[in-house]
């Protein structure tokens, strides 16, 4: 897999997770999560998709059969 290729992936992931953020803008959860999203995290998650796909996948199993 080539430099830009992972970077495809992760600015992709990157987007599919602003899109499900926009979402849910107004759940009472969210909404601090939201105030601290900004273009740093949004460069890091770009980078580091693996793991951030990692988190969100664990966090989001656990939300479902909490």
């Amino acid at each position: 897999m080539s430099i830009l290729n992972y970077l495809f992936i992760g600015a992709a992931f990157t987007f599919i997770l602003d899109l499900i953020l926009t979402k849910l803008n107004n759940h009472p959860l969210m909404k601090e999560i939201i105030k601290k999203w900004g273009y740093k995290e949004r460069i890091a998650c770009t980078i580091i998709w693996p793991l951030a796909t990692l988190i969100f996948v664990v966090a989001f199993t656990k939300s479902i059969f909490k």
